[in-house]
């Protein structure tokens, strides 16, 4: 079978001899998929828009912006990354608005708006927490401002608030205190940035966005597909 990403999902229609069904077919990583649906009810197109939505509800829907990974990538970032982001955001939160599904499936199409706009709010504020550190602390979350006050402070709480964070880490990373000597050498001031904002300060905001559950996603998807095809559903599907 091709190889398929599930955004990309490849479908076929085909009329039956029914006056009211049509065969939707389509394609997902494993297996190839058809079913019957009643096409006085629902259009494939609106079957595909719900699949896409559904889908997407697992994965991430802004890819422009990537938070600074390596010292050498902090002279890079700018509000030039935030004017893309936004772009970005505005065109697919208003692809998805603008997406025609069926009713069964409104409800994910608003959860998907709303794990877009998580999505924006956790980058947005890691841009800011590098380039408009003032703004990122009026704007965050109250638990995740304690990774952006030493900064307006002095290098000596910084490098207390790094130390702190990597001990926390290492709880459960054996490899954390080692790296953290190594990177405390090196250049302590710049690595201690990159640690508190893109991962201390980052991973806090992103816990606090929404984000749709996996494993519920998956079967609302069964769900939606019992409903629209009844028993007609089938697959066949490659070995993983």
């Amino acid at each position: 079978m091709k190889a398929l990403t599930l955004a990309a999902i490849l479908v076929s229609i085909a009329v039956t001899t029914s006056t009211q069904a049509e065969v939707y077919q389509w394609q997902d990583d494993l297996c190839d998929i058809k079913g019957e649906f009643d096409s006085t009810k629902y259009s494939a197109k609106q079957i595909e828009n719900s699949h896409f939505v559904l889908y997407h509800l697992n994965s991430s829907n802004l890819n422009s912006f990537f938070p600074p990974m390596d010292i050498n990538a902090l002279d890079k970032i700018s509000m030039t990354d935030l004017e893309t982001l936004t772009e970005e955001y505005k065109r697919v939160k208003h692809n998805v608005e603008r997406l025609d599904v069926v009713p069964e499936a409104k409800v994910y199409k608003q959860q998907l708006i709303k794990s877009i706009d998580g999505e924006y709010k956790k980058d947005r504020l890691t841009i800011l927490a590098y380039v408009e550190p003032i703004q990122a602390m009026r704007q965050s979350p109250l638990m995740c401002k304690q990774y952006l006050a030493p900064f307006f402070k002095n290098e000596t709480a910084v490098q207390s608030k790094w130390q702190q964070l990597v001990k926390k880490r290492a709880l459960s990373n054996s490899y954390a205190m080692s790296r953290y000597q190594k990177e405390k050498v090196s250049n302590p001031a710049n690595y201690a940035k990159i640690d508190l904002i893109t991962f201390g300060f980052g991973n806090c905001v992103n816990d606090q966005v929404y984000h749709a559950d996996s494993e519920k996603s998956y079967i609302y998807l069964q769900q939606l597909n019992k409903t629209l095809f009844g028993k007609s559903l089938t697959m066949v599907c490659d070995e993983p």
